[in-house]
């Protein structure tokens, strides 16, 4: 039977999956984390490539023995994890770093990990780098931000790092669209332009403050731990086999150890992810939905809002983003769900409509 295709789930593994593509020349994209290296067209000698390149990027040691053990990306990450995290806790990960062209940035939903927007970044032009902007406070010991203003400007800051200067193409998902439409005001105040605004079925800040208040999820654990569960559906290609009736008969702890427990043995985390993952999830998840967020004024340049067909949490047709922008609202229709939009095989239409949007902006 084949082998399931799991993409990179942090930044240890996006940067090892580079590192092979290399070195085997393999597009890195089709590279699977489980994949063992010698069934890719790896030899001792590519193999000692690999280490050695692997310990001078990581500047961690790395045996000939320990990688011969189990050579996949997935037990060469644990290995390296085992020494520090911290790499995980850059704010701007390179999805698509190659390219001479004007980078897009992309800011994840609730769940708050950039790589599960892999691939996006391999339908988007060859030449288009893409990055994303890691939330703050789902790895390391910052807390998250308690306002959107705050999360914005952090990563205002962490972006000016790659681009100092606008004009500056943007985009999100669910959360992600509301932060990056705040980032399109700060930077808009501080005299700069955002020529391209992408966000992909969410709710406008006016409907998010009017919605939030009836949902329940954040509250009912059981249920928060289900919708992230149908996520690992689409994001990889897999079903947990959480059931609802069994984690209400748990005490809380126990939920969050037997969610994780699941979550790790199908592949949806790293092995070694800690169970205090889901619980920065959930943190994350509260710090913008009890923001209240309420731009101060409204974007002058346009809004691209990419509206999945089979959405269940957009509940009309451009959920309020014509209100805050001076132009008039750019709607796309695109194939799939809340998630599955941004997942094979849907992804390829939301990719090519941002090329769109980047092209009809007019930005070198």
């Amino acid at each position: 039977m084949p082998q399931r295709f799991i993409p990179p789930r942090d930044a240890y593994e996006l940067r090892l999956s580079r590192i092979w593509a290399d070195i085997l020349h393999r597009d890195s994209l089709g590279i699977g984390m489980k994949d063992d290296f010698f069934e890719l067209g790896g030899d001792r000698g590519t193999a000692e490539a690999v280490r050695a390149a692997t310990v001078a990027q990581f500047d961690s040691p790395l045996s000939m023995e320990t990688f011969l053990e189990e050579p996949t990306i997935e037990r060469i990450g644990c290995h390296l994890r085992a020494r520090s995290r911290k790499l995980n806790e850059q704010t701007v990960v390179p999805l698509q770093p190659h390219g001479s062209k004007r980078p897009f940035f992309f800011l994840p939903g609730g769940e708050g990990s950039v790589l599960n927007y892999y691939a996006l970044a391999r339908w988007m032009a060859p030449d288009q780098p893409v990055y994303g902007l890691q939330t703050r406070g789902l790895h390391g010991a910052r807390p998250p931000f308690d306002r959107v203003e705050d999360m914005a400007a952090d990563h205002i800051e962490s972006m000016r790092a790659v681009q100092p200067r606008g004009p500056y193409l943007l985009g999100g998902h669910c959360s992600g669209g509301m932060v990056a439409l705040e980032m399109a005001l700060q930077l808009q105040r501080r005299g700069e332009q955002v020529a391209v605004l992408a966000v992909c079925d969410a709710w406008s800040p006016a409907n998010a403050r009017l919605r939030l208040p009836n949902e329940t999820f954040l509250d009912d654990l059981v249920e928060f731990y289900s919708i992230i569960a149908a996520g690992s559906r689409y994001w990889f290609d897999v079903d947990i086999g959480l059931k609802s009736d069994d984690m209400r008969a748990l005490e809380p702890r126990q939920r969050i150890a037997h969610f994780m427990d699941l979550s790790r043995k199908h592949g949806a985390y790293t092995p070694d992810e800690p169970d205090e993952r889901i619980e920065r999830i959930l943190a994350l998840f509260r710090s913008v939905s009890y923001s209240g967020y309420e731009p101060a004024e409204r974007f002058h340049g346009p809004i691209t809002f990419l509206r999945a067909l089979d959405s269940k949490f957009c509940e009309t047709l451009t959920e309020g983003w014509e209100d805050v922008s001076m132009r008039p609202l750019r709607l796309r229709m695109v194939p799939g769900n809340h998630v599955s939009l941004l997942t094979e095989p849907h992804v390829k239409v939301v990719a090519n409509e941002i090329r769109i949007a980047i092209a009809e902006a007019q930005v070198s």
